[in-house]
């Protein structure tokens, strides 16, 4: 039943579509075309205008004014003459009189003037601006192109939608990578982008990640003493390095200079994580804000964040 009224909906939908693209177009065509008889019209009438104008010395028109009867078979002639000419070259128009009084003028007729030195010669012609019947079918074929298309490009944003879900469903869950051996910092989800590390923030960041996960509550305050774990952790990192050949003169103080080293962890956090910024809330050493920023409410611990957020090469 879920289906039916899911292809119900989606013929609703290709109905509607194809009605207002089907007006659309008749809209679009049916101003076209008037546009286009009405040049072609024109352009008709000025050729009869002029054809006439060359032959009217010697046509046999009656004029009363002059007291000439004229010759009405031979003007009858030359009419069928000229419209024979124009039906050969499809034209949309017919002569039908040629006179001097003016008249023949109707609602589908018109009268074209030709002025003379001495008279004015006057040529009724009817207009045809009708529209083949058979081209109305083009605009009820392009809006069944016109459903065609929207449904295609419909597909595809929904093929496009359904890939790019389980394109991010198929995605590793986010980690933080960081490699001893190079002393890089990177993620799972771009290693194309890495920061190398010096040996001090390097293993301070390791060892705050691992304190923190075991005592998330405690504040790390720099006007405080380091606590003594979190230095053992760095120590442990520290000589970790040692033993993979990093050429390291002496162990540093991890006490001194502890802004330093945490603009250093910023900074590499910056630009491994810039194209993720919601995973700074997890990963950033919180930094001092406003007046006493230094004060005990500030701490420089990790929030939330567990060793497994972060994959350690060379451990």
């Amino acid at each position: 039943m879920a289906l039916s009224e899911k292809q119900m909906d989606v013929s609703q939908r290709n109905i509607s579509v194809f009605i207002a693209l089907a007006l659309l177009f008749s809209g679009i065509f049916y101003i076209s075309q008037s546009i286009e008889t009405k040049r072609v019209l024109k352009q008709q009438k000025e050729a009869v205008a002029l054809r006439v104008a060359i032959d009217m010395n010697r046509l046999p028109v009656a004029d009363p004014f002059l007291h000439y009867a004229g010759n009405e078979t031979e003007l009858r002639e030359y009419i069928n003459s000229l419209n024979a000419a124009l039906g050969a070259q499809g034209a949309r128009l017919t002569v039908l009189d040629i006179n001097t009084s003016g008249a023949g003028e109707g609602e589908k007729s018109e009268v074209l003037t030709l002025s003379a030195p001495h008279r004015n010669f006057y040529v009724a012609v009817s207009l045809d601006d009708s529209k083949p019947k058979f081209t109305y079918i083009f605009p009820l074929i392009m809006a069944l192109i016109g459903v065609a298309v929207f449904n295609w490009v419909r597909r595809k944003g929904i093929d496009a939608k359904v890939s790019s879900n389980q394109t991010l469903e198929k995605l590793p869950e986010f980690k933080l990578v960081i490699d001893l051996y190079s002393k890089t910092v990177t993620t799972n989800r771009n290693k194309l982008v890495s920061v190398q590390l010096a040996n001090k923030p390097l293993c301070f960041y390791l060892a705050l990640v691992e304190f923190c996960e075991v005592n998330p509550d405690t504040i790390l305050n720099q006007n405080k003493e380091m606590p003594k774990e979190l230095l053992d952790l760095a120590d442990k990192y520290f000589y970790r390095l040692v033993e993979l050949g990093h050429t390291i003169r002496k162990r540093p103080n991890f006490t001194n200079s502890l802004e330093k080293t945490l603009s250093e962890i910023r900074a590499a956090l910056d630009e491994v994580l810039d194209a993720f910024p919601e995973k700074k809330v997890l990963f950033y050493p919180p930094k001092a804000h406003g007046e006493g920023s230094r004060s005990k409410l500030h701490s420089y611990g990790l929030s939330g964040v567990k060793k497994s957020d972060v994959d350690i090469i060379g451990k």
